[in-house]
């Protein structure tokens, strides 16, 4: 990454260090926080994760290419991922076919459980009285599914329509409540979204349809799910997406910055 968007970092550090999280009640906050820092992730959601090449593909090239903490022999070589997508997959969709990919999946690189079973549900499917019950009922069943396989689960709290920011609290109420309630660790994609929103307006985290998300938008999920995972920072990173360096500076510090701020931390990037 070229100095001038290293260094364009401290300014944007004092920038996000002035905005506002959506406000969470003492009761909301998320109370699952410690990184499992898994060696094999299974990512389980619709068109939302499968998007611009796949998000769990943008984690596993962030997971290799990410100045690291702490050493972790051949962490880059060890790490597997895959992704179990359905177009416009609800909870209900994934509970009816989701159970065998959890529990009984193997083969030659990835023996065993997974490490962490990452679930993602339609963008609206906890919004609406019709489908709110849906998203919960549904969430529980897949965990319980997790859980019997010695695996742990990750939600994906995805983000509000562009144009759409009063989806963003819901959004944040719904994914703590139901990780709250399951003893889970939330992914906080959606105020990562929203962020990045009020930090810079023209940086465009969306695809023409203003749901899905653009490049940009993928790279920055992709990013908060390495910090949520691994508990570590990944701002620095060589790998961009094929982004410009701005971009991915951009994305990489309000990722880290989002992550920080969600689960009580100083944030210092």
């Amino acid at each position: 990454m070229r100095q001038s968007a290293i260094a364009s970092l401290l300014s944007l550090a004092l920038i996000l260090s002035l905005l506002p999280l959506v406000a969470l009640a003492a009761s909301e906050q998320p109370s699952v926080k410690t990184p499992p820092q898994p060696k094999s992730a299974l990512f389980i959601g619709n068109s939302f994760t499968y998007y611009n090449n796949s998000l769990h593909m943008h984690v596993l090239n962030i997971t290799k290419s990410a100045s690291r903490k702490q050493e972790r022999t051949n962490q880059e070589d060890t790490f597997y991922t895959k992704a179990m997508t359905i177009s416009g997959g609800y909870l209900k969709d994934h509970a009816l076919g989701a159970k065998g990919m959890i529990q009984d999946f193997t083969d030659g690189k990835k023996p065993g459980p997974w490490d962490v079973v990452v679930v993602q549900g339609y963008s609206r499917g906890p919004l609406t009285k019709e489908t709110a019950p849906s998203f919960r009922s549904n969430g529980r069943k897949i965990d319980s599914w997790i859980r019997d396989a010695g695996s742990q689960t990750v939600l994906f709290m995805t983000w509000a329509y562009q144009g759409r920011p009063e989806m963003t609290a819901p959004l944040v109420k719904a994914y703590t409540d139901l990780g709250n309630e399951l003893g889970a660790l939330v992914a906080p994609v959606g105020l990562a979204f929203e962020n990045a929103r009020i930090a810079n307006p023209a940086m465009n985290l969306y695809a023409p349809d203003k749901k899905h998300p653009s490049l940009l938008g993928t790279y920055l999920a992709a990013n908060v799910f390495f910090a949520t995972l691994f508990g570590e920072s990944p701002v620095g990173s060589s790998y961009t997406a094929g982004l410009s360096d701005k971009q991915a500076a951009f994305a990489q510090s309000v990722a880290w910055h989002t992550v920080q701020q969600y689960f009580g931390d100083k944030p210092d990037a």
